[in-house]
């Protein structure tokens, strides 16, 4: 997100109504009624959000899992000092918990998928080393951005809970973990043109099984996994299903395969 996009943002939030919330980092502290930012939250604040004194705010906690409703009380050199007016935990989301394994592509086609996925509501992202796989430099290194993307994308769409986003993992190594109890792991691809998304939910429930506590999917790059990679993943239980006739970029089918499996389950 550039700064124009959070400026932009920002009028969105005013315009609408809408109390601007953000994510408290690490440096931040809370101390009985007043919250202490610094560092480069509090920077991003002054500078890209323009906040002044009086102006309400919401804050997510993660640390404490609560959410306070604050007015900003002063603005110094290096802090933004808030009251708390009243706070409350964050709410509990209701299962399943979607993982989105996404092999990595180029850089800015990755950061999007990041940014969407997370304001649909994508609860983990796993990068994903494949031999398709299609990124410049160390992706470890953009760690940090992927991270910073998906705090802006919450904040953005208003949610009280960031996506967790991973180091990079092997493919082979990830297909192969043992799966968590009550889960259900499903494989992007052309192989089954016919299996959908939906009906693997309906099939569960026709036979009694209750609703899965964590669904897990695998995307891969432009082109798919290799028939090996393919291969191994439906030997250890991954079942592959279709996301419709067309080619997708790999981008555009994490984001169609995660609104589809939100739908499946609220079914």
């Amino acid at each position: 997100m550039t700064q124009h996009d959070e400026d932009a943002s920002a009028g969105e939030s005013v315009a609408s109504g809408l109390v601007p919330r953000y994510f408290l980092d690490e440096s931040a502290r809370v101390e009985g009624d007043t919250i202490i930012i610094t560092s480069g939250k509090a920077n991003r604040l002054k500078r890209v959000m323009r906040i002044r004194r009086d102006d309400p705010l919401e804050l997510v906690h993660p640390p404490s899992d609560r959410l306070y409703h604050a007015e900003v009380e002063r603005v110094t050199r290096d802090e933004v000092i808030c009251r708390v007016v009243q706070c409350r935990p964050l709410r509990e989301l209701p299962p399943p918990r979607i993982v989105i394994s996404a092999s990595l592509i180029r850089p800015q086609r990755y950061d999007f998928m990041i940014e969407k996925a997370t304001e649909l509501g994508v609860d983990e992202i796993r990068p994903v080393w494949s031999q398709r796989a299609l990124i410049k430099g160390d992706a470890n290194q953009r760690l940090h951005r992927w991270r910073r993307l998906a705090t802006e994308a919450a904040e953005q769409c208003r949610r009280e809970y960031r996506p967790t986003i991973y180091p990079p993992v092997e493919v082979i190594d990830l297909i192969q973990e043992e799966p968590e109890p009550n889960s259900l792991r499903l494989l992007a691809s052309a192989l089954e043109p016919d299996q959908r998304i939906l009906p693997v939910f309906q099939r569960r429930r026709d036979r009694g099984q209750p609703p899965p506590d964590r669904v897990h999917l695998l995307i891969g790059p432009e082109g798919g996994y290799t028939p090996e990679e393919a291969g191994l993943a439906r030997a250890h239980g991954w079942l592959p299903i279709s996301l419709g006739n067309r080619p997708l970029r790999a981008e555009t089918a994490a984001i169609v395969a995660l609104a589809l499996t939100q739908e499946a389950a609220r079914s």
